[in-house]
């Protein structure tokens, strides 16, 4: 494989690096991540503490997922991301919940309702709902309606990209 641009090859998302083609030893192991068994015996994460504190106190958020026997989530994780484990996703929803909360508070999230978060990396939306008024308050919660593939989201308030 030569690389003639290498910016471009810095800027390619991890969905775009599991297609590559060819016999080298790259090749085959982004074939082998790209076919492992997605592994579903882990939970979907229920509390994350904030990396930052807020007027020097730990910041708790419970974590509610839309998650039931008609609205599988974890399927849905499954099917519409390259994720290959629900560990793996957990990881990866812990770190960018880091980067949104708390300095997103009053200004990309700035109403109470619906909202879509764009993985540019991984194209996929999470879309949730969160209360201002009860971050405000004290009561930490965020609930997760669902995971879409693409950039989408139908009565949200704002799409933010997290990156």
């Amino acid at each position: 494989m030569i690389i003639k641009n290498y910016k471009l090859f810095l800027e390619a998302r991890l969905a775009d690096l599991l297609n590559i083609k060819g016999d080298s030893e790259l090749a085959k192991e982004m074939q082998k991540i790209k076919d492992a068994e997605f592994d579903i015996s882990k939970k979907l994460v229920r509390f994350i503490t904030l990396k930052k504190r807020v007027n020097n106190k730990k910041i708790q958020f419970e974590i509610e997922w839309n998650d039931s026997a008609t609205h599988n989530l974890i399927k849905r994780i499954k099917e519409r991301t390259s994720f290959n484990s629900v560990e793996d996703f957990n990881q990866y929803f812990k770190t960018e919940f880091n980067k949104i909360f708390p300095d997103m508070v009053g200004k990309e999230l700035y109403a109470s309702g619906k909202y879509s978060l764009y993985s540019t990396e991984y194209n996929f939306t999470i879309i949730l709902d969160f209360s201002i008024d009860e971050y405000i308050d004290g009561i930490y919660e965020v609930k997760i309606i669902t995971i879409l593939p693409g950039k989408k989201g139908n009565d949200v308030i704002r799409f933010i990209d997290i990156f």
